[in-house]
């Protein structure tokens, strides 16, 4: 008779005529593993484009092809058998005996037994990944170390893989990606537990600043992962291990592979992964293979003697929402968790605070989070902002940065994580202030001019970046970011509204060039600049144009033409009347026109006001006055 195992802890019967009709499906299951083959691909880590004839199915692959599906996702589960070879086993010799056998639902202490208990994608093809597999049992430790690092993490991601309905080796890709380290990092500038590239994070809501990252951010990123792994599922014909290689490889280079087999075999509609294994790029051939290797390494660890670090099967921590921004040792302190664990639960935060814009998470121990929450109940003050930043100019010390904000330089060295006083222009760092000083400091900081000037919106075409853009409109790309508060690095979306600074595009013209003209007289023509209109055309200062060519030009939007020829002639006057000037110190290959360029004058007003004839050849080292009208 069948022995419940000693680690599992026996429920009611309630569920016995649910899973009768499960029992008469393993039945047929059963009936059909002994009808069917499998399409064998070569077992070798080296050689995955040699394909082999179908054989026989073994003993192995009609074990393999017996699996129990959950009841629902937060149901424990599984029948009251040892194994699913037992199960199967019985199916043929006793199938009647089977499906009337009283069915007792089992609760799992260990987090690894329940997602050991239904890995199932990988059964039909054990002989294509048994390479991977001969290669964890040769190092065993390294599964055990892995299994120490997902001990906080594992029972939520498997708790959000059960929550979806989907497949349990979900929950151990994260040995694959990044052996559970949650500050993983790859050459391709990959991420986290998940490794997401920056553009792919952003497109799942992955936000990216000075205070935060999260890429690293494990409830974060294991949403987004997951969301992404169902997109990719109903993107390749709910296929899982498709869904794998597009992860990996990305979705493109699974269709590219798959027209490559299907151009040679027209004959199958919807390739499998082993079938396209050969046309996918090297790494997502392992790819695949080695998270199946994984999922029967822990299937049949006893067998192996393979030993993981038990994770126990309830949560390990509480995410709690915070609305504004806090000090991490301040929550460290009220919830009593050490330092170095909720650092460990909390990698996305980069400096010790969270950002200033709420709503947060905060990831705590459970044990810890109860005494938090009623600490943030009694006394909301810990919300109170006690530092403020400070970017490190040239000429700046630590010891005069502290004396500027009233604090010390072992405060400061403290709150940055800073082994020694050495200071780099450009970086940034959180200053600690005095409680006295804080509020004004604060102020200072918060307080910034709110634009009131002209403002054009552009909307993000096709095949745009912020350099393109910040050179159509005659700025630079950082100056670009300032002005719609996003970094540098920041990926933008078709169709994405970008402010613009300026007066100059409240309307776009359509000119159609006449014979005799050129770009030089067009610009005259609309006040505007050569460099102007070539950025706008895309065409070079030098290049010959034909009559009839289409000219893009952009003009203010409440200034008529005729009023800007009579506020040029103004202008000129006043220019030419002025007693404020500049000095400028020609270089070699400089030209009357350039300078009037680079100075927004024209060459008439520089001639006439150094006294020299406007086609005069300049020569190295002239010195000219450029005029300027001081505005009061």
């Amino acid at each position: 008779m069948h022995t419940t195992p000693s680690h599992l802890l026996t429920l009611s019967n309630r569920f016995q005529s649910a899973l009768k009709p499960l029992i008469i499906g393993l039945l047929g299951l059963s009936s059909l593993s002994l009808l069917s083959g499998c399409s064998q691909l070569p077992k070798s880590f080296g050689d995955t484009n040699q394909s082999q004839p179908a054989t026989t199915p073994s003993s192995n692959d009609l074990k393999a092809s017996i699996f129990v599906a959950p009841i629902k996702p937060n149901d424990t589960r599984i029948l009251g058998l040892d194994s699913k070879e037992e199960i199967h086993q019985r199916a043929i010799t006793e199938p009647e005996q089977l499906a009337e056998q009283s069915i007792t639902p089992i609760v799992y202490h260990d987090v690894w037994d329940e997602i050991a208990s239904n890995l199932t994608l990988g059964d039909e093809h054990l002989d294509d990944f048994s390479d991977y597999v001969t290669y964890y049992q040769k190092k065993p430790n390294y599964l055990k170390r892995v299994s120490e690092r997902a001990q906080p993490f594992l029972h939520y991601i498997f708790s959000e893989v059960k929550k979806r309905d989907m497949p349990y080796e979900m929950a151990l890709l994260p040995i694959i990606e990044s052996g559970f380290q949650v500050t993983a990092k790859s050459h391709q500038n990959a991420l986290g537990l998940w490794q997401f590239i920056p553009q792919t994070g952003h497109l799942y809501g992955l936000e990216r600043n000075w205070w935060y990252e999260g890429r690293q951010d494990v409830v974060q990123s294991t949403e987004a992962a997951l969301t992404y792994l169902k997109k990719l599922y109903d993107l390749n014909n709910d296929d899982w291990l498709l869904a794998l290689a597009s992860y990996n490889g990305g979705i493109g280079n699974v269709w590219k592979a798959a027209k490559k087999f299907k151009k040679k075999n027209p004959t199958v509609e919807t390739p499998s992964f082993w079938q396209i294994r050969p046309y996918l790029p090297k790494e997502t051939q392992h790819y695949v293979p080695q998270l199946l290797a994984v999922a029967h390494t822990l299937e049949n660890r006893a067998e192996f003697n393979q030993v993981l670090e038990p994770v126990s099967n309830t949560a390990f921590f509480e995410v709690i929402q915070l609305e504004k921004q806090i000090a991490l040792d301040k929550v460290a302190l009220l919830s009593g968790t050490p330092n170095q664990i909720l650092a460990q639960l909390n990698p996305g935060y980069l400096r010790p605070a969270t950002p200033p814009n709420g709503p947060h998470t905060i990831v705590l121990p459970v044990e810890h989070a109860t005494v938090f929450q009623q600490q943030l109940a009694a006394d909301d003050s810990v919300f109170d902002i006690q530092w403020t930043k400070h970017k490190i100019r040239s000429g700046d010390t630590l010891g005069e940065i502290a004396q500027k904000y009233k604090t010390s330089a072992s405060a400061i060295k403290k709150l940055n994580n800073m082994r020694n006083s050495t200071i780099r222009v450009g970086k940034t760092l959180l200053i600690p202030l005095p409680q006295q000083y804080a509020k004004t400091f604060n102020m200072e900081t918060k307080t910034k001019p709110v634009y009131k000037g002209s403002k054009f919106e552009h909307t993000v075409q096709s095949g745009e970046s912020l350099w393109t853009i910040a050179h159509y409109y005659n700025t630079d790309t950082k100056t670009l970011c300032q002005w719609n508060n996003i970094g540098v690095r920041t990926p933008l979306r078709k169709g994405q509204k970008l402010e613009i600074r300026s007066n100059q595009y409240g309307k776009q013209k359509s000119y159609t060039l006449k014979k005799g003209e050129s770009l030089w007289t067009v610009a005259q023509k609309f006040d505007v600049s050569t460099t102007e209109l070539s950025r706008w055309n895309n065409i070079k200062r030098s290049q010959t144009l034909q009559p009839g060519m289409k000219l893009t030009i952009w003009q203010p939007k409440s200034v008529k033409l005729s009023s800007k020829k009579d506020n040029r002639q103004n202008d000129m006057s006043a220019l030419l009347e002025s007693k404020n000037f500049k000095q400028y110190t020609v270089k070699s290959g400089d030209s009357l026109w350039d300078i009037a360029v680079a100075n927004k004058v024209s060459t008439k007003v520089i001639a006439a006001y150094n006294a020299i004839p406007e086609k005069a050849t300049l020569k190295p080292g002239q010195v000219l006055k450029i005029p300027y009208v001081q505005n009061t």
